[in-house]
């Protein structure tokens, strides 16, 4: 069968499904139909670069096919529907409205940018035809937000100050604490992460409520090297390991002392492995199982890192003051990532702003000056992300005042499953509100 016959098959039977949909406006069948259309299509690839994601562009054809979809999706989803559906069927219309918007939005911006000659970024996206648009895209694709670089810079402003508070405050506390302290025996690192699963799982009851976390192996991550990230997370069907790992940066034989509760934190419990594992659990097979959301996933795991108290961690001072030496980094990548790709910093002037935050560190400046101009917008999904969790649960907590509770509140947002933040927020401020 042709790439042709192929989208023939697709639009015939895609159709078959609106022509339902719209005769009886049924959301089930709505649903469907844009679940079927949208696997089919695959219509946005997920890159991190944003060369790799500009080269990735399809030939104009393409996007017309695309785009002729989407905007009948529009029409449907926005049409009146015959009766009131389940909370989990208008879950699913909101998010499909979210990514319908935007990809009628992408690709409009990639018809416009091939019809402009498909010009290539060099040192940040300030430099494209309709750069400002672009990088509205792209904040919105990592972190479901509408912000603009001013307002991201006030944020990550607002951060960075907020985490020299937090680490004058341990140090002044801890005058002893080294500034730098490295574990250079892998298995104490090991042995470490072992005693942090057992605290933590322990704890989590508190958390969120009873769960069934299947283990998570720590692993060395092979061939890190100076620009490898501190660590990452693999799940089974991610990895040729036949288990779910999560990979340590342990590159020159050595390992930040000051990393090991936080990282443990946001890659295994509570952070991507819990989530990835209900989701697992869960058998989702709807559209959430074919999109992704950056700003819930990564901001999940950089909120986790918060409870570490309530999870029965951080009581080194070490740990703790590692969290906040590697909140300021995130913070300050807010800043340079407005600053680069929103306001046309150049290199000169990120590396300026980082060493006058975090000085003496020309190695660490360097690496992550470069993943912020080459991974345009995926820095933000930590930091935004977690405050927009933050926001969302001061909300519920002004709501329901006495009534709170924190573990129904951790579990009602994971149960959603990794939607854009809007759409979480409208339908877990429901959930919290008309539950029980």
């Amino acid at each position: 069968m042709t790439n042709d016959q192929r989208y023939r098959h697709c639009v015939s039977a895609v159709g078959l499904l609106i022509a339902f949909a719209l005769n009886g406006q049924d959301r089930g069948a709505a649903l469907e139909a844009f679940t079927e259309g949208y696997a089919r299509l695959d219509p946005d690839p997920f890159y991190l670069d944003i060369r790799e994601r500009l080269e990735a562009v399809p030939q104009d054809s393409v996007l017309m096919r695309q785009e002729a979809f989407f905007a009948e999706q529009r029409e449907i989803l926005n049409g009146p529907f015959e009766a009131e559906g389940s909370a989990e069927e208008s879950l699913l219309l909101d998010l499909a409205r979210f990514e319908t918007a935007h990809q009628l939005e992408r690709i409009g911006l990639e018809r416009r940018w091939i019809a402009a000659g498909r010009p290539m970024p060099v040192g940040g996206m300030a430099g494209l035809p309709e750069a400002a648009a672009w990088y509205h895209l792209l904040v919105r694709r990592f972190t479901g937000a509408d912000l603009s670089p001013e307002e991201l810079i006030a944020f990550g402003q607002r951060e960075v100050a907020r985490c020299h508070r937090m680490i004058d405050s341990l140090r002044a506390a801890h005058p002893h604490l080294p500034d730098r302290a490295w574990v250079t025996d892998k298995q104490e690192v090991l042995n470490a992460f072992s005693r942090v699963d057992s605290t933590v799982r322990a704890n989590l009851t508190g958390f969120l409520g009873p769960v069934d976390v299947p283990p998570v192996v720590p692993m060395e991550w092979p061939a890190a090297g100076p620009y490898t990230p501190p660590g990452i997370y693999l799940s089974q069907e991610d990895n040729a390991y036949g288990a779910d790992v999560f990979l340590f940066n342990f590159h020159g034989g050595r390992a930040d002392a000051g990393a090991l509760e936080w990282i443990y934190l946001h890659e295994a419990i509570p952070g991507h492995h819990l989530q990835s594992a209900l989701r697992r659990s869960s058998g989702m097979t709807d559209l959430r199982s074919h999109v992704s959301y950056p700003g819930n996933f990564e901001g999940w795991a950089c909120y986790v890192e918060y409870f570490g108290r309530e999870l029965g961690l951080y009581r080194d001072p070490q740990q703790e003051l590692g969290k906040w030496e590697w909140d300021l980094v995130r913070s300050v990548r807010v800043v340079l990532d407005a600053g680069i790709h929103g306001m046309g910093w150049t290199r000169a002037q990120a590396l300026a702003y980082w060493e006058q935050h975090i000085p003496g560190r020309p190695d660490l400046a360097d690496r992550e000056v470069t993943r912020v101009t080459n991974w345009a917008a995926q820095a933000l999904s930590y930091k935004v992300g977690a405050d927009a969790i933050a926001r969302l649960r001061d909300r519920v907590v002004e709501a329901q005042g006495p009534r709170f509770d924190a573990a129904r509140f951790h579990r009602a947002f994971l149960d959603l499953g990794m939607v854009p933040m809007p759409v979480a927020d409208l339908h877990l401020i429901r959930t919290m509100t008309e539950g029980p």
